[in-house]
């Protein structure tokens, strides 16, 4: 087994609006989580962000709230004792290790709660950006980070995501490990994931005259009249969906119109042929365009 590192610092992170929202909402979600999954929720958050010192390991966090839940499922899992210390930048939670549950301390060592998690997706990918996640406000740039205590850790993590698609680069810095994405269509899968739907339709709308453009001017044969015809239809499929998640939310919308809506969420810039290959399973250009189509029909009706 991979032991973990000795104490790490510096882990500090930017905490824009953005973050804080996602964090607000994925704590929203965890509240009615399943009290079995606890121990899991936690054994990711020291896996991810834990330092070791000597004996002890903590995990320090600006966000009370978080760790007010990190406490809370300590204390109903009995795992150990712990304590909560304040400090000028944040708090810390710190265990002993010689009094962690011997099951729970082995599955740290491991990094199983990473790579053999057994919480759901959802739960999973929130609660990693809980532990050591920031997320860049998209009117300066498009960017996701996880910074991570050890490099095996940032390894399991990777791995982990790659299982549903999500493919970040990795880096270091300062003896950080840094898991990183720097597009909107790899951020918009995040949070579709996530169930963080309102950031994801500020995200995409902020981006998506950027994002339409660039993609439309990438097309072979293709005029400066249709690159604005397709970027304003794209536009004005985006705003249909906004509005309809705004109103009434996508998940009233039968499932082949949800996808679609998701997928021109995720991915602004594609022509609606380029759109219809990425589904699952694939469909042609008249199929998508008459989901779309139907989508705005519905935008319109709810107005």
């Amino acid at each position: 087994m991979a032991p973990l590192s000795d104490t790490v610092r510096g882990l500090e992170m930017s905490d824009t609006s953005f973050s804080k929202r996602l964090r607000n909402n994925i704590l929203d979600m965890s509240s009615s989580a399943n009290q079995d999954y606890y121990p899991a929720m936690l054994g990711l958050a020291l896996a991810l962000a834990g330092r070791v010192n000597q004996s002890k390991i903590s995990i320090i966090s600006e966000h009370s709230e978080y760790l007010d839940l990190l406490a809370l499922a300590a204390q109903r899992a009995d795992l150990a004792a712990f304590e909560r210390k304040v400090y000028t930048k944040g708090e810390r939670l710190i265990f002993d290790l010689n009094e962690l549950d011997p099951d729970f301390k082995k599955a740290l060592q491991g990094y199983d709660f990473i790579s053999k998690s057994t919480l759901p997706r959802q739960l999973f990918l929130g609660h990693s950006f809980l532990a050591c996640g920031s997320l860049a406000d998209p009117n300066i740039q498009f960017s996701l980070e996880w910074q991570i205590a050890t490099a095996e850790a940032a390894k399991a993590l990777k791995s982990r995501l790659a299982d549903w698609s999500l493919y970040p680069g990795l880096s270091s810095r300062k003896r950080i490990h840094v898991l990183y994405m720097k597009n909107a269509e790899s951020i918009a899968d995040f949070l579709i994931m996530c169930g963080a739907t309102d950031l994801l339709l500020e995200l995409v709308d902020i981006g998506v005259k950027r994002e339409v453009s660039a993609g439309v001017n990438r097309m072979m044969n293709c005029d400066e009249a249709n690159t604005n015809r397709q970027a304003d239809t794209a536009a004005r499929q985006l705003a249909a969906i906004r509005h309809i998640a705004d109103t009434s939310g996508l998940k009233i919308l039968p499932d082949d119109l949800r996808l679609a809506a998701e997928a021109r969420l995720a991915a602004p810039e594609l022509s609606i042929k380029e759109l219809g290959e990425r589904m699952e399973p694939p469909i042609g250009k008249s199929g998508m365009n008459h989901r779309l189509r139907k989508l705005e029909e519905i935008a319109e009706d709810l107005r």
